[in-house]
């Protein structure tokens, strides 16, 4: 009996043509506001998080070029930028080199001097608002490149 009646005053109101704002309208309103506010604070999330797998490229870039390949110091580097990133998950790296063979010891890959090597740093975002729905996954990209400093014989 009292569902009735609450679908014909939700008629009444929508049907309503005056010109001025009800409580409806205003509610819908607010919740829309509230929901564009979600999305952009989300979305801010994630361009913070391109910007700290920008940095950590920066910094594996320098690495490498520096010790001239990659080692075990390459591996920790990128553990310990990958602790301080927020927002990413299943964070990985690839190089794209020519290595020098033999292998020099120590050294997972040599990259020799003046060589360019090219690094690319992945993770997965989600956009989805303040309660965290995961309804868009997004892969955020960084990239780097740079040349081998170090000589080996």
């Amino acid at each position: 009996m009292v569902v009735p009646i609450l679908f014909q005053k939700a008629r009444k109101v929508l049907n309503n043509e005056r010109g001025e704002a009800n409580y409806f309208s205003t509610l819908v309103f607010i919740f829309i506001a509230v929901l564009l506010l979600a999305f952009i604070i989300d979305l801010f999330s994630i361009i913070s998080t391109k910007q700290e797998l920008d940095h950590a490229a920066d910094q594996m870039v320098k690495q490498i070029q520096l010790s001239g390949g990659i080692n075990s110091e390459t591996d920790d580097l990128f553990d310990f930028l990958c602790s301080q990133i927020e927002g990413a998950e299943n964070i990985s790296y690839s190089i794209d080199a020519t290595y020098k063979s033999p292998r020099p010891s120590g050294m997972t890959n040599a990259i020799q001097l003046g060589s360019p090597f090219f690094i690319t740093i992945e993770g997965d975002a989600k956009l989805g608002g303040f309660w965290n729905f995961d309804l868009v996954n997004i892969t955020v990209v960084a990239r780097g490149s740079g040349v081998s400093e170090h000589y080996w014989k």
